[in-house]
């Protein structure tokens, strides 16, 4: 019997414990899902952070990518809309050829209208000429052969007035068939120009917003600093290897190149004031007291840059913060550079002789307006380019 009592109470015990820890469990269950829900919402949003810093960095890290992508639109365009543009002074000169043929050929035709008008009015006036009577009138064989020689050049001449009026009006017709045509498509070509001119401009804008973001943004500026040097540095790298090879194969690139002893060994790339100077400066884009490796020399757009002196071309492209660029050894361990070019006139390899044009100034990489920047470097490194100069 007691142990029957037992066996009941430790029953209800127990069943008493699980109907209390019943919903314990539930409430358990439900404040994990809770908690996974949570970290789930957590994780998505680390992900998005994430994949925002992922942008964030990739922008910063191809500043300079970017703009020369952007440039080489830009350049692009630029040539498409010079190209309109020649056509469309092309066209507005056979215009100009065609409607002054035009007004000849009308002239003419107003010319030759009135001689007939005289002609018309005189037969009607005097009446027909009875061209039989003219010829049965004659008195003699010689008289008879003027007679209708004469007939025939009136004649033909009759003849000749009334085809060419003809063919005046068939000029006229196909002159002003050109001349519309050619209208329709100056308006083409002057649609087209304005097209490219809108390219043009929001392309340069683009070029303005990543400016105007390396000067705003600090963590942009940094990099944009970082990309510079690692521009500056890849040239010296590019300059020790040659001078290295050349070392191992006992040889030099330029023997007649001018030594770097003295000054005025070197011609100046351009004509213009110096609007920065060589050694540290505070940086017109970055907003930073930075060394400065050469100096600016300040010239409008599309100014013919010159080389320094007779050399070889290493590089000739896109070469990150100095845009449009070229890198000449003149051997001895001398070197220079030509940076922000809009165009470029020489490639990699290419002998040049001293005030050769090499290229065109302009405002591409890391630039706030149109300058030739311009690098002397003894053995990769950069000095003042005054003292050759």
């Amino acid at each position: 019997m007691n142990t029957y009592k037992i066996f009941i109470n430790r029953g209800l015990t127990g069943f008493l414990m699980f109907s209390l820890l019943v919903p314990a469990f539930g409430s358990l269950a439900d404040d994990s899902d809770n908690l996974q829900n949570q970290l789930s919402d957590v994780q998505t949003q680390m992900n998005q952070q994430l994949q925002k810093k992922d942008n964030a960095d990739a922008v910063i890290s191809n500043i300079f990518e970017r703009l020369r992508i952007i440039q080489t639109s830009l350049d692009t365009a630029k040539n498409q809309y010079k190209n309109i543009s020649d056509q469309l002074l092309q066209t507005e000169n056979q215009i100009s050829e065609t409607q002054v043929n035009l007004d000849k050929t009308q002239e003419n035709l107003k010319k030759r209208q009135k001689i007939l008008g005289t002609r018309i009015r005189d037969i009607y006036m005097h009446g027909q000429l009875d061209y039989l009577d003219v010829v049965i009138g004659a008195k003699d064989f010689n008289d008879f052969a003027n007679r209708v020689e004469l007939l025939e050049r009136i004649v033909n001449s009759d003849m000749e007035l009334i085809h060419s009026i003809a063919a005046d009006r068939d000029t006229i017709n196909q002159q002003k068939t050109e001349l519309e045509t050619e209208r329709q498509e100056q308006v083409k070509l002057q649609s087209d120009a304005a097209k490219k001119k809108e390219e043009i401009e929001k392309h340069k804008a683009e070029q303005q917003a990543i400016l105007d973001k390396t000067q705003n943004d600090k963590a942009t500026a940094e990099q944009a600093y970082n990309e510079l040097e690692a521009s500056s540095q890849h040239i010296s790298d590019m300059l020790k290897a040659r001078a290295n090879a050349a070392a191992a194969a006992n040889m030099d690139f330029d023997t007649s190149a001018p030594t770097p002893s003295g000054s005025g060994i070197f011609i100046w790339p351009v004509n213009g004031p110096i609007t920065s100077p060589f050694g540290y400066r505070i940086h017109p884009v970055l907003g930073r007291r930075i060394f400065h490796s050469g100096i600016d020399i300040g010239v409008d757009y599309g100014t013919p840059v010159h080389a320094a002196a007779a050399g070889v071309v290493v590089e000739a492209d896109w070469m990150g913060g100095y845009g449009n660029a070229v890198l000449i050894d003149h051997g001895n361990g001398l070197s220079t550079i030509y940076g922000h070019n809009t165009s470029l006139t020489v490639s990699a390899g290419q002998t040049v002789s001293q005030g050769q044009i090499i290229a065109y100034s302009g405002a591409t990489g890391m630039a706030t307006g149109p300058h030739v920047h311009f690098e002397v470097r003894l053995n990769g490194t950069p000095v003042n380019p005054m003292n050759y100069l």
